[in-house]
């Protein structure tokens, strides 16, 4: 997964639907790896332990592939953990599992009807908890003098307006030390800009790669939080 940029759920949340008095109690939550997602499976069947469904979908990106799965439950193929990950599919979500538990009403849906419930649960939980945008980053602390000190800020806070960089931390001491942690396809456009404004007097020190959250209307005005196929 290092270096793609990816788009995950901002939060954990839930979101309830009533389908001729069936409930469907739907959950996501935003996980880093496969045991992570079945976990959290694992936590929503403990928390219900009396539903007859547990329907679920998780699509997640870890460093030797893809981890994709989607579970029925017992419901009739196709009418449930399919369109749950269709969801995430559609949202272009990853690194995320959504649960969905079923508490039958004794009246049957049918497959369209089971179809749109789950399908409806899972958006309305996603829709909930929002998304963000990951973005592989290295962070950079630039160390300049007072009299630069002010030009590089406000370069690096545009840069920052503009999805390119996210500002970490500011210290004033003998010399101003400014971090940032640099998308990587930016890093270039940057340090020269820093290197311009201050006619090589900038010194960047190179810290680790690393993913770093950034809010996804921010990131989209870079064209950020793509998956790479």
């Amino acid at each position: 997964m290092a270096s793609e940029d990816y788009r995950t759920a901002a939060r954990f949340a839930e979101a309830e639907l009533t389908e001729k008095r069936s409930r469907f109690i739907a959950a996501v939550k935003p996980v880093a790896s496969e045991a992570e997602a079945l976990a959290f499976i694992k936590e929503r069947r403990e928390l219900y332990p009396d539903a007859r469904h547990h329907v679920y979908a998780y699509d997640v990106l870890e460093e030797n592939g893809a981890r994709t799965r989607y579970s029925d439950d017992g419901e009739p193929q196709g009418t449930g953990g399919m369109p749950v990950l269709d969801v995430l599919k559609k949202r272009g979500i990853v690194n995320a599992a959504i649960v969905v538990t079923r508490y039958f009403g004794g009246t049957l849906l049918g497959a369209p009807g089971l179809v749109r419930a789950y399908s409806g649960s899972a958006s309305a939980c996603v829709d909930a908890a929002g998304s963000v945008e990951m973005r592989y980053c290295r962070r950079y602390v630039f160390a300049v003098s007072y009299t630069d000190s002010g030009r590089v800020i406000g370069a690096l806070r545009n840069h920052e307006a503009e999805g390119r960089l996210a500002m970490a931390d500011t210290e004033f001491g003998s010399r101003v030390l400014v971090t940032a942690d640099i998308v990587k396809n930016y890093i270039g456009q940057v340090l020269s800009e820093i290197t311009e404004l201050t006619a090589s007097r900038a010194e960047a020190a190179e810290g680790d790669f690393g993913y770093r959250r950034f809010e996804a209307e921010q990131a989209g005005k870079s064209g950020g939080g793509s998956r790479k196929k």
